[in-house]
């Protein structure tokens, strides 16, 4: 116990009173005295968000980032190892080659690989490294972690991402992703935002997952056997009918399904509607270059994807918040309510819709064919806002922010 003011206080009382400080106040808690430090500590480390720039073509010493002081520390105090839940790295890098960065980073991400081996209960993690079209292996950081416990892993920043394999001369990144997913038997949430290859997973490989957002190749080798049900693509307009096949092996209906990272055409839609009929909620960027229909303008073109929602008969939800307009006009009220109205006859069981305006219209639980524009007027921040999807995609947000719960 501790004496403060002559009133000696447990360390069940000192926790409850430091976890309500922030990331700064802890870090000062920490240089107290080595009682405070060692509760203080395994609060502050529960929980790491880093968030940095990394400094081109910079060939100083590893640990002036703040990603290496932090492993280091970790791997310099053992039983830390046991208190961290949440790991989130994200590095802000220039355009551009990132080849100048390598000298910093190879010795940065070596040392993280060695702090993830001893994080055994390490639930979530993000990484989001900045260094795509870097000739890294991404094995340098994979290699060797199995992470029982962990829950959600979002991976982006290493490897070839979009770039072509005959100009990328590093190894693919699916190879070491599938071999730490295969010692990753928890996870429920997968984001793989730049791998752009099919991963080889075992058959008994993440039983357990319930969301991914990926590319479609990607997607088309995880999902198969798997009970996923919320889907978020990204990349191309285009996606292959096999792959779209394969996508439709999960073991479970995919009821939710975001289009917001990729730009979308009706004829992708409509591909999509053949494979993935059970969908009931739907995010969509719509690439509106392609016209709908040449006879109709502004927000009214919108018109043109009444044939192509009906065929997404359990459809309640339609978001097109992602949506931009410029250049064809806004609609107003009168135009978003026509188009509701349009739209529920082709797909009866629409009672949601958000448009790029990012007004909400409900249909009317008294008389189904009134829309009414939602309390609240629009979605927030163009999500899914209060609606029960947006708990769900909720592992997607994580690593966004800058706060950090760690201390060197």
């Amino acid at each position: 116990m501790t004496t403060m003011g002559g009133v000696q206080l447990p360390n069940e009382t000192l926790h409850a009173i430091f976890e309500n400080l922030s990331a700064p106040s802890l870090a000062v808690v920490v240089r107290t005295c080595h009682h405070f430090r060692l509760i203080a500590e395994r609060i502050l480390y529960t929980s790491i968000v880093i968030c940095e720039t990394l400094p081109p073509f910079s060939h100083g010493p590893a640990f002036n980032i703040y990603s290496a002081t932090c492993a280091s520390t970790i791997l310099a105090r053992p039983h830390l190892s046991d208190v961290v839940r949440k790991l989130s790295i994200r590095w802000h890098t220039d355009p551009g080659p990132r080849v100048g960065y390598l000298p910093l980073a190879t010795p940065v991400l070596e040392i993280l690989n060695r702090a993830l081996r001893t994080l055994q209960h390490l639930e979530q993690l993000e990484l989001a490294l900045g260094l795509i079209g870097a000739p890294l292996d991404e094995r340098v950081l994979l290699d060797g972690c199995h992470l029982p416990a962990l829950r959600g892993f979002s991976f982006s920043g290493l490897g070839r991402g979009t770039l072509s394999p005959k100009v990328y001369a590093a190894p693919s990144t699916s190879t070491a992703i599938s071999r730490f997913l295969s010692g990753a038997p928890a996870v429920s949430h997968l984001r793989l935002l730049d791998c752009y290859d099919a991963l080889e997973l075992p058959a008994d490989a993440l039983p357990a997952l319930h969301d991914f957002r990926g590319s479609a190749i990607a997607a088309s080798s995880v999902l198969p056997g798997r009970p996923v049900s919320l889907l978020g693509l990204v990349g191309h307009e285009f996606i292959t009918e096999r792959d779209l096949q394969r996508i439709a092996m999960s073991s479970v209906p995919i009821r939710w399904l975001d289009l917001s990272m990729m730009s979308v055409t009706p004829i992708l839609l409509r591909d999509i509607s053949r494979h993935l009929p059970a969908v009931e909620v739907m995010k969509v960027k719509l690439a509106l270059r392609h016209t709908l229909h040449h006879a109709l303008s502004g927000i009214s073109l919108l018109a043109g994807l009444s044939p192509v929602l009906g065929a997404f008969t359990a459809l309640h939800q339609l978001d097109l918040s992602p949506t931009s307009v410029d250049g064809v006009g806004r609609g107003n009220a009168l135009e978003e309510s026509a188009l509701c109205t349009t739209w529920a006859r082709a797909c009866p069981a629409l009672r949601h819709v958000v448009f790029p305006s990012r007004t909400e219209w409900r249909r009317d639980s008294d008389n189904a064919d009134v829309w009414v524009p939602a309390a609240g007027a629009t979605a927030a921040g163009g999500g899914y806002g209060k609606h029960e999807c947006a708990r769900k995609w909720v592992p997607w947000r994580g690593g966004e922010g800058c706060a950090s719960r760690s201390g060197g």
